[in-house]
């Protein structure tokens, strides 16, 4: 009896002490400050060569679907919505979801059999690719995305692809990824006060 008392509270600790999503850690803005879980940011390049994301028509797009790098570097994009799986009130990196914040239906994915290769596309497309998305650590607050593949092992980094139109479309590949930082954007009540 008494063995089996001792192996539940040894259990009871292993899943105390070392939750099953050990890996996530939580998101730091430029600045270092730890950022809200569902909050609004912009994506910003590391270096000043050009500015945040947006999203723009592409090919023969008839609305803006595809997922890009702004050419200015005074452009710090459209506002993001960004919401990570593990449910706690910051950010942490991990799997996430990501939005336009205008539009919060306008969730990215990944969409195959284009010239440049598979882009980062807003929902709504079809051919989409079933997968998500995941922030990672690369150093001191700067993170890179990773898109996976659902029931496989097939994961590739969002990088910077050129395309015709000279468009820094978002793509997933395995080339150097697209390091960014992130700016989280105040809420209108915390701006206010």
């Amino acid at each position: 009896m008494a063995s089996k008392m001792l192996f539940a509270l040894f259990l009871l600790s292993v899943l105390t002490f070392y939750p099953p999503s050990t890996d996530a850690a939580p998101v730091k803005d430029l600045h270092g400050n730890i950022v809200k879980n569902g909050g609004r940011f912009h994506i910003l390049p590391l270096f000043t060569i050009a500015g945040g994301i947006r999203r723009i028509k592409t090919g023969n797009e008839t609305i803006p679907l595809s997922v890009v790098q702004s050419p200015s570097e005074v452009d710090n994009g459209l506002p993001l919505i960004i919401t990570s799986f593990a449910r706690t009130g910051f950010l942490s990196t991990g799997q996430a979801t990501i939005s336009f914040a205008d539009d919060s239906s306008l969730e990215w994915t990944a969409v195959a059999g284009f010239p440049e290769g598979t882009l980062v596309k807003v929902s709504g497309y079809t051919y989409t690719i079933r997968g998500t998305f995941s922030i990672k650590n690369v150093r001191a607050n700067i993170y890179k995305l990773v898109f996976c593949k659902f029931g496989g092992d097939l994961c590739g980094n969002v990088a910077l692809v050129g395309d015709d139109a000279g468009n820094r479309l978002l793509g997933i590949n395995q080339k150097d990824p697209y390091e960014f930082v992130l700016e989280e954007i105040p809420s209108s009540s915390a701006a206010s006060k």
